[in-house]
């Protein structure tokens, strides 16, 4: 019985290894046809700072990081192949289709705009990219509009509009596996040791934030130049202006003298010095909003009714969205199936957390 299982484990492996093959070659195709036919430009991000896809170079504006690729790697003889299927971060701004000229303003028009050259992406596994615009000022959200004070924040909204991955416990959808798998780790329970102390805790979540508050003083924004960290993005901006000499981001009221240095603040400031049309008032506390929709949200904190419920398994929820987000789990065939213990998983990167925390002491070579 247990050869049978894991005989059955090690073939829907091979499927499941197939269609990642597959998946994979389809987003490699879609990225090089991009790069060959638009000056769009590829990059990553991390700790602060935008990387080349390249090299690795690391700068601090997008303008810079943009000049550096048209320069240095003009040649798509140099394009690396990304070695995970996932969507590949891209900046539109000041893009041009390489074969006609036309300036191109988003994503989608470049898809639309390349089928008139004759040329198709296949997104039958999905986009292969994620596409932003970037400006040193600010982060505004291609597709919707919506605008945030940091690239991090506005990468982590792009989880609304890519849904690549989805967590199996509570059905929160992301647009890479790494974040999935991250997110995936807070559901985890057991005993979870701190490597730096004796303490052990019952969940990862509680860990990290341990972690976080004892061991690394709560400081996690980190000077992408010389690596000082800081306990707020304001601090880190106040050091980079004044011991680096770069220039930061103002934000000035457009009614009022007053400026920012931070944008949320002043949205702040103007919501509530400027506009004061709070019309929609919470019937129970008498706190006002500018919306209806704030509004709603604020209901649910007074132990707002779950009105959606699942026709599945009849669990409620109190926002729509979250309950099209559960039902994720219950549209999605289990393929992925552990050879140890037999548990299956809609997922192969869920299925890989499950053995890294389950079965630690089986080798990759007994299971993959």
């Amino acid at each position: 019985m247990e050869s049978d299982m894991e005989n059955i484990g090690a073939a829907v492996l091979v499927t499941g290894r197939d269609a990642g093959n597959e998946r994979r070659a389809a987003f490699r195709n879609n990225i090089k046809l991009i790069i060959e036919s638009c000056t769009a430009c590829p990059f990553k991000y991390r700790k602060g700072t935008y990387l080349c896809f390249f090299c690795k170079t690391s700068f601090l504006e997008p303008e810079r990081l943009r000049d550096h690729t048209r320069q240095q790697h003009s040649d798509v003889k140099q394009l690396l192949k990304p070695r995970k299927y996932e969507p590949l971060k891209m900046d539109f701004a000041f893009t041009t289709c390489k074969l006609c000229g036309l300036s191109i303003a988003d994503y989608e028009m470049l898809k639309s705009h390349l089928r008139d050259h004759g040329i198709h992406l296949d997104c039958s596994y999905g986009d292969s990219i994620l596409p932003y615009n970037l400006t040193k000022d600010e982060h505004r959200c291609q597709i919707c509009g919506k605008r945030y004070e940091m690239f991090l924040s506005l990468h982590k909204h792009m989880n609304e509009h890519y849904e690549h991955f989805i967590c199996e416990t509570c059905g929160k959808r992301f647009a890479t596996s790494q974040r999935m798998v991250n997110h995936a780790r807070t559901h985890e329970r057991g005993d979870f040791p701190c490597k730096r102390c004796q303490d052990t805790f019952p969940s990862y979540a509680s860990l990290y934030a341990h972690i976080a508050k004892i061991h690394r003083s709560n400081k996690r924004y980190k000077c992408p130049i010389c690596d000082e960290k800081f306990a707020s993005y304001k601090h880190r901006l106040k050091h980079l202006n004044e011991i680096h000499g770069e220039k930061t981001a103002i934000f000035p009221c457009p009614s009022c003298p007053r400026v920012f240095d931070l944008c949320s603040r002043r949205t702040a400031h103007i919501r509530f010095q400027h506009l004061q049309e709070r019309n929609h008032s919470c019937p129970l506390c008498f706190m006002k909003f500018f919306t209806k929709y704030e509004l709603q949200e604020h209901s649910i904190k007074h132990g707002g009714e779950r009105i959606y419920q699942c026709d599945v398994c009849k669990k409620s929820y109190a926002r729509l969205k979250t309950l099209r987000e559960h039902m994720r789990i219950h549209n999605n065939d289990r393929r992925f199936v552990c050879p140890v213990c037999g548990q299956a998983f809609i997922q192969n990167c869920s299925l890989k957390q499950h053995i890294r925390v389950h079965h630690p002491n089986q080798t990759k070579s007994d299971v993959f």
